[in-house]
């Protein structure tokens, strides 16, 4: 019993002013200010701390699996490994908050704000980061299957790598302020999979989505404008009515893909394969197709003005004959 009591303050050590003072775990609770405490490891699973404060906080490898944190205060907070399966954070501060690795499955975050936060290689299937904030912040190869991130803020965000299958980004913003980049940088999504996700209306102006994979992914009337689709794999993605001027497209995958009604003005397509593509009504004002593959494309009512196909494959005969 000693034994089992001296573990439980071991495990709890606050460290104020180099000297270490004991708390006990009935002390922790909602709205209690435990900044810059030392409670790795400690077992909170299942507490109700709404509106605590752990700013500076070492909670590495902490136990805080259905914890309620709802608007608590973990800013700078270290978060390393910690398993948060199920936890509420919805309002949460945790901008610049070092959460790799950590584990966030099924966990809600909803507007909660992780500017800058780290969440490199973090287990988040199924989380809810819906409105949430997160300018600058690292997921790289972040587990992030079927999550929502619906009207999430995330420009500047490294998501590169990141698996994102089936997740829903609606109306999420994840671009450039305007272009020329004022503001806020682009994210950065290069190699992440978007497989079935839906980015319907999402802002990914001047976005880094080279190799990423979006087969099957939704990006209806979204706005890709200056993105970089290079090596993607967006074969039966639906890119309906989205803006996707000056987009860099190099040997991207649209096979089957839905472009109709985009604005694709500008574009650089070189090598891109559209092969059973639907580009019925798409806008391609001097848009370069030069070696792209047409075969079994649909071009019906697509503006084409100046547009370029040299060397370009399957051109039906009329276009053929107009860009001689």
């Amino acid at each position: 019993m000693l034994h089992r009591f001296a573990l439980m303050l071991l495990t709890l050590l606050l460290v104020s002013g180099g000297v270490a003072v004991a708390a006990d775990v009935s002390t922790i609770a909602a709205r209690s200010d435990f900044s810059g405490a030392d409670l790795r490891g400690a077992n909170l699973a299942g507490r109700n701390l709404e509106g605590i404060i752990l700013v500076g906080a070492n909670l590495s490898g902490a136990n805080l699996e259905k914890t309620v944190l709802r608007g608590a205060d973990l800013r700078e907070a270290y978060l390393r490994e910690a398993k948060a399966k199920g936890a509420d954070l919805t309002g949460a501060k945790l901008g610049g908050s070092d959460m790799t690795r950590v584990d966030l499955t099924d966990a809600r975050l909803d507007n909660a704000d992780l500017s800058r936060a780290r969440l490199d290689t973090a287990n988040a299937p199924r989380a809810s980061f819906a409105g949430a904030m997160l300018p600058g912040a690292s997921l790289v190869k972040a587990m992030l299957e079927g999550g929502n991130f619906a009207a999430a803020f995330l420009p500047g965000a490294d998501l590169s790598q990141a698996k994102l299958a089936g997740a829903n980004l609606q109306a999420s913003n994840l671009g450039a302020h305007a272009i020329g980049y004022a503001g806020p940088a682009p994210a950065r999504l290069r190699g992440a999979d978007l497989t079935g996700a839906n980015l319907a209306r999402a802002v990914l102006r001047g976005v880094d989505l080279r190799e990423a994979r979006l087969e099957r992914a939704t990006l209806t009337e979204a706005d890709l404008s200056h993105a970089d689709l290079s090596w993607a794999h967006a074969a039966e993605a639906d890119f309906s009515g989205a803006k996707m001027t000056w987009v860099r497209a190099y040997a991207t995958d649209f096979r089957k893909a839905r472009l109709t009604g985009a604005s694709l003005a500008l574009a650089q397509l070189t090598g891109a394969d559209f092969s059973g593509a639907d580009l019925g009504k798409a806008l391609l004002e001097q848009a370069d197709l030069s070696q792209a593959n047409l075969t079994g494309a649909r071009l019906g009512e697509s503006t084409l003005t100046g547009a370029r196909f040299e060397a370009a494959r399957g051109l039906p005969q009329p276009v053929k004959e107009s860009s001689r």
